[in-house]
């Protein structure tokens, strides 16, 4: 009788089975706090960054919304003066002035209008010092560079001019045919 007690006493005894004490449920609990915890960690860095990168679109946009607009701007009112010139009189000089304009801004880079992001480059230099840096020399900046030596061969030397310079000087020249027109 005496293993019967013993079956009894397991019986009627309370279970450890699904308890605090049950090192399953103690195994268990430690595997889904550490789950949600990493998948709270993630969720956070994921709106971290996605917060961050907002912020560096909209002040990126706002840097280089204004110049790129009035670049487009200066293209299109210089075709568009081409056109009605061209229609007009076909020996009319200012129509090789205005192709001019049109080549000058059609050779007008984004590098050349939009203000250059010391931050960012500051940046990239100080957390990837080994790696090539975005905006250092490759095969794409040399050909651009040559261009650019061969343009200033021919006269037309535009190195140099920086963001609202060259547009002003792009308007400006617009302007000035437009007076004589109207003159």
């Amino acid at each position: 009788m005496n293993g019967e007690e013993e079956e009894e006493d397991d019986f009627f005894s309370a279970s450890a089975q699904g308890s605090l004490s049950d090192p399953v449920v103690l195994q268990e609990y430690a595997r889904l706090s550490s789950k949600y915890s990493d998948a709270g960690y993630r969720e956070g860095i994921t709106d971290g960054k996605l917060s961050t990168l907002q912020q560096g679109f909209d002040a990126g946009f706002a840097l280089s919304v204004t110049p790129s607009r009035r670049l487009g701007q200066i293209r299109g009112h210089a075709n568009a003066l081409l056109t009605y010139l061209t229609s007009l009189n076909s020996m009319d000089p200012r129509i090789e002035q205005v192709r001019e304009i049109v080549r000058d801004a059609a050779r007008a880079r984004r590098d050349d209008i939009l203000p250059v992001d010391m931050e960012r480059e500051a940046h990239e230099r100080d957390e990837h010092p080994d790696e090539q840096f975005e905006l250092d020399q490759t095969a794409q900046r040399d050909m651009e560079g040559l261009e650019g030596e061969l343009e200033a061969l021919g006269g037309k030397d535009q190195l140099g001019k920086r963001e609202q310079e060259l547009l002003d000087e792009l308007e400006s020249r617009l302007r000035q045919i437009e007076r004589e027109l109207k003159a």
